[in-house]
């Protein structure tokens, strides 16, 4: 009996501490701060929190079909060929290839020893003519006088006017011829028209030359521009396309450029046709015929592989996350989807060669949290 009754006591105490533990845990549990351990709270809910993410990088393999290359060379906007306005011997060369010039600079000089002849032979023929008009003046104006006296016929004034005005056409021709020869004359020294650049010399000393042929290149200005050739079933392509041009010496610095001219008509050795893009800005060390390539891209074919698994979304918009690699910050870039073949899509946006994106975990990402890459494709 008294095993029972201390077996009943037993039980009851146990009891009685359960339920004054659950009483104590039910007193704290309601009126002390209830906060959850932080392993369970949400990385995203913490501003730069980091993920770990896959990531993908837009690939950088060579020119895809949006873009194609040409090879020219870099040419003056404006050159012109200058030569002499008369024919004759070269006496002197005063310029090097090279040089800079200003405008009435001497650049060439012919022998003038004829033109200087001619310009004797005219400075006479102006003084012979100015004595015949001037004695056939003044038998004018006598016979003037006589005739009102009637001392003289009308037809005897009549010839001495009539003289008068053949002497005054001889003396204005006299003095055109007397000009033209002087003009020649200064046409023996060869001057710059304007400010310049000597590109090329084509005559020497000693050298007979023609009326108007060359013996100089000068470049007007500091416009430069690429030349290309361009084969006949690339001509509507070359008219469509954004060019920017880079230069063999300096491959990684692209210049904006812009089609000024395209030759209506075809080289007849090569069947390519000329055009001419000029350079919207200026690089550094840029030199005439240094080799210059064209790139032509088409804003209508920039359609960019990615992994499907890449497309996020962020405010109803088709995006994708660019990752920082110097800090781990994540970007939204829109995009356009314009395929998906299997688990690759082909999107159009802003993404540029090389540039890494977040691949997969894309729906845990926003712009406040930061990335680690556990492994990029």
């Amino acid at each position: 009996m008294r095993f029972h009754r201390k077996r009943i006591l037993t039980i009851a105490l146990g009891i009685a501490v359960s339920g004054m533990g659950a009483a104590f845990a039910y007193h704290n549990f309601s009126h002390g701060d209830h906060r959850i351990p932080a392993k369970y709270v949400s990385e995203l809910e913490q501003n730069g929190s980091e993920l770990v993410v896959r990531a993908y990088r837009i690939p950088t393999d060579g020119p895809s079909d949006s873009e194609v290359s040409f090879t020219g060379s870099v040419q003056p906007r404006y050159q012109t060929s200058v030569g002499f306005r008369v024919a004759g011997k070269v006496a002197q060369r005063h310029v090097e290839l090279g040089d800079c010039v200003q405008q009435g600079d001497l650049l060439f000089s012919l022998d003038p020893t004829d033109y200087d002849l001619n310009l004797r032979v005219a400075e006479s023929e102006l003084i012979s003519a100015q004595s015949t008009f001037t004695q056939a003046d003044a038998e004018e104006k006598r016979l003037l006088q006589l005739r009102s006296t009637g001392a003289v016929s009308l037809s005897e004034y009549d010839l001495s006017l009539a003289a008068r005005d053949v002497s005054q056409a001889r003396l204005n021709s006299a003095r055109k011829r007397l000009e033209l020869a002087q003009n020649q004359r200064d046409y023996c020294e060869l001057r710059a028209d304007f400010d310049g650049l000597v590109t090329a010399i084509q005559g020497e000393a000693g050298q007979v030359v023609n009326i108007g042929q060359t013996v100089l290149q000068l470049m007007q200005g500091e416009e430069l521009e690429a030349v290309i050739s361009i084969p006949e079933n690339r001509l509507e392509l070359v008219r469509n396309r954004r060019p920017t041009i880079s230069i063999w010496s300096q491959p990684d610095a692209r210049l904006p450029a812009k089609l000024r001219e395209m030759s209506p008509i075809a080289d007849p050795i090569s069947r390519t046709y000329d055009a001419k893009f000029t350079l919207l800005a200026s690089a550094s060390n840029l030199s005439i015929g240094m080799t210059a390539t064209v790139h032509l891209f088409d804003s209508n074919q920039t359609d960019i592989p990615i992994p499907t698994a890449a497309i996020g979304n962020n405010l109803d918009e088709a995006v994708v996350w660019r990752i920082d690699e110097h800090d781990g910050s994540v970007e939204a870039v829109p995009i356009e989807v314009v395929q998906i073949r299997n688990d690759t899509a082909m999107v159009r946006g802003p993404l540029q060669p090389n540039d890494l994106v977040v691949s997969a975990g894309v729906q845990r990402i926003d712009e406040k949290v930061r990335v680690r890459v556990w492994n990029s494709q």
